[in-house]
């Protein structure tokens, strides 16, 4: 039986190896969508333009402008001294946030001794994120800026320590590469193998099987073997980039890692095995297989969204994604270093569904045509 597995394994091999635009997809294309998602998907905000609204311009007000200025996060892109309508304000500069200081910031600011002066902010609500993102930060940097301008420690009565773990430097590649992984995995996977049998279907070469004493197990398992292969090649060529290019480290075993990332390879093929039992055409395995790949692991396994925010309803169809589980295990290997002893649950489940679907592969599978 493992030796008639291996033959029909090797045949594949042989298939792909001359099949050279089988090989570029499985290649190319999974580190041209490291580069375009790893450099487009992210939230950090970097120069966002700002207006300075000053009526009565100050050193006050101007040297807290120039702390503005001199952050990552904002770019001052104009200076008014009277902006009569906000919302025509944004249309024209085309900017995120207005600082607006108050005609008299100066003499306020040094009556107060404490920085009690207003500084009115609006800000461009457009992109809930951007707002949100903006909204957290522009009182604490504005209540620094002042603090310093007047030469004053803030009184407090608490003081807070905090200390980020994990991901100091908060950047979202070292949130959203691994993610990606789980992404291309997923697709490449699926697709390669519901495209291999629904090929093989058109071209009539699948009853070449009903002159040989094969089971329907032995086909199924000797069709996935190859992709186990180029999808682990996949899964290194995006760890080395994601290495490269994002400064994505694996704080875990590399080990547990690659086991894991082969349970979710062959649970991924399992997907695109069961789409080519029902498909007939090459063009409708790949309609079926994106959509039912692509958009529920983007948007229901927890990579942009937290699962915690849905409703119960999405909560569950998430639970059936398999790339919720192995977005579990590969952030917590690469950001946390943890292991086996608390990602076997989702390792686990993983395993089940991967089993399950095989199962069902085989049972849909038809020898004779």
């Amino acid at each position: 039986m493992i030796r008639r597995m291996i033959a029909i394994a090797a045949k594949e091999f042989r298939h792909i190896t001359r099949d050279w635009q089988t090989l570029m997809v499985v290649l190319i294309l999974p580190l041209l969508m490291m580069f375009l998602f790893g450099y487009a998907l992210t939230m950090d905000l970097i120069e966002v333009p700002v207006l300075i609204e000053d009526p009565v311009p100050g050193e006050e007000s101007s040297r807290i402008a120039a702390s503005i200025d001199a952050t990552t996060m904002f770019r001052i892109a104009g200076n008014v001294t009277v902006a009569s309508d906000a919302e025509d304000i944004f249309k024209r500069y085309h900017v995120k946030a207005i600082f607006r200081f108050p005609p008299h910031f100066s003499r306020d600011l040094r009556r107060s001794g404490h920085g009690g002066a207003p500084v009115q902010v609006l800000i461009d609500g457009s992109d809930p994120n951007v707002g949100t993102i903006l909204r957290n930060a522009v009182e604490p940097l504005v209540l620094k800026a002042t603090l310093d301008v007047m030469h004053i420690r803030q009184p407090a009565i608490v003081t807070v320590d905090h200390r980020v773990l994990y991901n100091q430097e908060q950047r979202s590649a070292l949130y959203f590469v691994p993610g990606l992984m789980a992404i291309i995995l997923l697709m490449i996977s699926a697709l390669l193998t519901s495209l291999a049998i629904t090929r093989e279907k058109e071209l009539g070469t699948l009853e070449q099987l009903l002159v040989s004493p094969l089971r329907r197990s032995e086909i199924v398992v000797g069709k996935i073997l190859p992709y186990i292969v180029l999808a682990a090649i996949d899964g290194t060529l995006i760890l080395l980039v994601g290495y490269a290019l994002f400064g994505v480290r694996v704080a875990g075993s590399i080990l547990f890692l690659a086991a894991a990332s082969v349970v979710y390879i062959f649970t991924s093929l399992a997907i695109g095995l069961l789409v080519s039992t029902v498909a007939k055409k090459q063009q409708q395995a790949m309609l079926i297989v994106l959509p039912a790949t692509l958009l529920p692991t983007i948007i229901l396994s927890g990579f942009i969204f937290p699962l915690a925010s849905f409703p119960l309803a999405l909560r569950c169809i998430s639970a059936m994604v398999p790339a919720t589980y192995f977005l579990q295990i590969i952030r917590g290997v690469i950001l946390k270093g943890v292991g086996l002893a608390e990602l076997w649950q989702p390792l686990a489940v993983l395993g089940g569904m991967g089993l399950f679907l095989v199962a069902v592969s085989v049972k849909k599978f038809k020898v004779r045509l």
